[in-house]
């Protein structure tokens, strides 16, 4: 990059009379020429100095340093307006420079931060995932879906399914068990989740009462995250509202089913007192969710159309 030299009036006034200037340029012109020249020569000092310039904009600080040079050469001949000019344009573009430098720099970390929690994102996905979608053998996982909107009252038909896993529990002492709760996506996410620990809490209850132990039995809440049908039809939405039973293998233990997002609940007889109480506590919000889903359901089927539902 081409180096700034700042001249002085002495200095200013030696080239001219080298060059063969008869006369002296006024006083005033030679103090605004200098102004001009030493204004620019500091803007690209000082854009220079900053280490971002280099990388992003060093194209517009050479040619800042292009106008600086016509400036002076436009002074050693008395012309004062294009030295002027000039010094204008290099003190412009060094601060454009530096303007350019600090945009595209900011603009690289926002697109490296982008990029970072992008891969950060898909590896916990991948964490979260890894284990239950790759084929564990003896791992076994049974849904249990169809739970009325709202509630977390055990299905009629999920009874067989509970009384089967319960038997392969109990004929496998040293298995655990891990519980999912989920739901579908109508209500707020907070709501979901506690929905989807209640529905999983309610599945715990059953295999307790077929004689499982609570304490192999971990609870998970998973709320809309991982529908496995559509939210925009009443079919795929009852689908959602489900529990999934996973047994890992004996030999991955109870870490085969990896880490999770939702909320897990201990096996103790305070956490179903616990639950009893959010139960009293949200049935007037059940109720109303719960009317609402039906009316909404019932306007679909009447009209043979699928409203998207929000939160």
């Amino acid at each position: 990059m081409k180096h700034v030299i700042r001249w002085s009036t002495g200095v200013l006034a030696a080239g001219m009379v080298a060059a063969g200037c008869s006369t002296a340029p006024p006083a005033g012109n030679v103090a605004a020429a200098n102004t001009a020249i030493g204004n620019a020569g500091q803007a690209i000092d000082q854009a220079a100095a900053d280490p971002h310039v280099a990388k992003y904009a060093n194209s517009e600080l050479e040619r800042a340093t292009d106008s600086l040079g016509k400036a002076k050469a436009a002074w050693s001949k008395h012309d004062l307006a294009a030295t002027t000019h000039q010094a204008y344009m290099a003190q412009h573009r060094a601060a454009l420079a530096q303007e350019l430098a600090n945009e595209r720099a900011a603009h690289d970390a926002i697109a490296v931060a982008a990029t970072n929690r992008d891969h950060a994102v898909a590896m916990a996905m991948a964490e979260r995932h890894a284990q239950p979608t790759v084929a564990i053998p003896g791992q076994m996982q049974e849904a249990l879906p169809g739970f009325a909107f709202g509630t977390a009252k055990l299905p009629a038909k999920a009874k067989p399914a509970i009384a089967a896993l319960a038997s392969t529990l109990k004929e496998n002492p040293g298995r655990p068990v891990v519980i999912e709760g989920h739901t579908d996506s109508v209500g707020s996410p907070e709501y979901n989740h506690a929905l989807a620990m209640k529905r999983a809490e309610a599945v715990r209850a059953a295999l307790v009462r077929s004689g499982v132990e609570s304490s192999r039995i971990t609870l998970r809440a998973e709320g809309e995250h991982n529908p496995v049908a559509s939210n925009d039809t009443k079919a795929g939405r009852s689908e959602n509202r489900r529990a999934e039973v996973i047994i890992p293998s004996m030999e991955a233990g109870t870490t085969a089913v990896g880490s999770s997002e939702g909320s897990t609940s201990a096996t103790s007889s305070g956490g179903q007192n616990e639950q009893k109480g959010e139960q009293r506590g949200d049935q007037q919000n059940d109720q109303r969710g719960d009317k609402q889903g039906d009316r909404q359901d019932q306007q679909q089927d009447e009209q043979g159309v699928d409203d998207r539902h929000r939160e």
